[in-house]
């Protein structure tokens, strides 16, 4: 028997199970699932970082999604308690949509390899734009400000950069997420920086300390939405080709 409750402990499997034609299987999310807009009206668990375990055990759910290293100690703790649970945290996009495709045959999606195709395809498509791009940006992603953090070898947003036709000037780092100084950012000098914090922009692009850094002069500075850079759900491949447009806009057309 396929699971009927299901609980999502993270945005990125509350957008994958909506994906898959599962939302009316899912009983219970976070106060950090907001996509899509009919998410709102599902019952909350608690947060991503902090869930209520106390409350899924009562809800008695046949199975709990959850993410990353974050929830991994939680993970343990359900299944201690005999609840199925569906974890992930792919290190690529590749391995990304491959948890979409588990997650699909989970839940028995008939049409699960329909699904999955249509995301391929549009990758496909963006390599096929930028497969003979005579250079590669190279690229600083910020995940957080202050401390100043950033992502290496390992993280999907590191390959999603990769994917888009840049290089990430930390992608040589072995850990997938960590603090960096500003010294070592000018040292690497980034073409290109984003982030999904949009106040971002005008501070860097108004503190002395960065304008000797080449994105910050010629003002390639991007903001894209947290749904887009932060999780690996099926809109990781918009950021795939938003970021693909912003690198290389010459092989993009408007459509």
């Amino acid at each position: 028997m396929y699971p009927r409750r299901i609980i999502s402990l993270a945005p990125t499997h509350t957008e994958i199970l909506y994906f898959l034609g599962a939302e009316d299987r899912v009983i219970g999310v976070t106060e950090n699932c907001d996509y899509p807009e009919e998410v709102l009206k599902k019952e909350t668990f608690g947060s991503w970082a902090y869930p209520d375990i106390s409350k899924i055990l009562n809800a008695k759910p046949d199975l709990v999604c959850t993410f990353s290293n974050h929830q991994i100690d939680f993970a343990r703790m359900l299944r201690d308690n005999g609840i199925e649970v569906f974890h992930a945290d792919p290190p690529d996009v590749k391995m990304a949509i491959e948890d979409i495709r588990k997650l699909g045959n989970l839940l028995q999606v008939d049409d699960i390899e329909s699904k999955v195709e249509s995301l391929l395809v549009r990758l496909h498509r963006v390599n096929e734009k930028i497969f003979d791009a005579k250079n590669r940006p190279q690229v600083f992603r910020i995940m957080n400000w202050a401390p100043l953090v950033t992502v290496g070898n390992g993280a999907f947003q590191n390959d999603v950069i990769r994917l888009a036709g840049g290089k990430n000037i930390f992608g040589d780092m072995k850990k997938p997420y960590f603090n960096v100084s500003l010294i070592d950012v000018k040292k690497r000098d980034p073409e290109v920086i984003f982030f999904c914090e949009q106040e971002l922009k005008e501070r860097i692009l108004t503190d002395p300390s960065w304008e000797t850094i080449s994105a910050v002069r010629k003002k390639k500075i991007y903001c894209f939405p947290c749904g887009f850079t932060c999780r690996s759900g099926p809109r990781i491949v918009d950021m795939v080709e938003g970021l693909a447009r912003v690198l290389h806009p010459g092989l993009f057309t408007k459509q």
